[in-house]
């Protein structure tokens, strides 16, 4: 690997930090190696060009300025300012929530109620055969009926339960990807 091979790969690995700080890194490991009497050794002695930037990486971890910005003081005064107001916000939204969640749970509890209503008609129409044969088939065509509505209704429920929870997710993980 020669010398501007080295320094672009270091280059390349370190350029999520400032420019300024990339220039004064890379100008220093380039003047390093050239000044080198055998640039092949010094390349061996500091390691592979990741090796380089992770500690460069890591040595400037910390390093910011101790000043707040002004950027960082708007945005402590914006949020002092914004919890009375976020607070509730939040607070109402998880209500809605919890009361979604309940609505959806009764929904799919009345779906199974109606289905062991319907089981319970087929099953009373068996047994009030000997009553009558049109009064049996009554009870066995309805319990039938109310059983298929109940299953139909309570599979459409978790369907729809299933479609928002994964609406609800994607809707949180792009407002998170675009706060980051």
């Amino acid at each position: 690997m020669t010398i501007e091979e080295y320094i672009a790969a270091l280059r390349l690995a370190i350029h999520v930090l400032p420019q300024d700080e990339i220039d004064t890194a890379v100008a220093y490991y380039d003047e390093y190696l050239h000044d080198a009497l055998d640039p092949a050794a010094a390349m061996r002695q500091l390691g592979t060009p990741k090796e380089v930037a992770a500690s460069i990486l890591a040595s400037y971890v910390g390093k910011t300025s101790s000043k707040p910005s002004l950027s960082v003081a708007w945005a402590v005064l914006l949020g002092v300012l914004a919890a009375p107001l976020a607070a509730p916000l939040v607070i109402g939204v998880i209500g809605l929530l919890i009361g979604l969640i309940a609505v959806m749970f009764a929904l799919i509890a009345t779906g199974a109620a109606l289905t062991i209503a319907g089981i319970g008609s087929f099953v009373g129409g068996l047994v009030a055969i000997s009553q009558g044969l049109s009064y049996a088939l009554t009870w066995v065509g309805g319990g039938l009926l109310i059983a298929g509505v109940g299953l139909l209704f309570t599979f459409g429920i978790i369907q729809l339960a299933r479609f928002g929870v994964t609406g609800l997710a994607r809707l949180v993980i792009k407002m998170t990807r675009k706060s980051s």
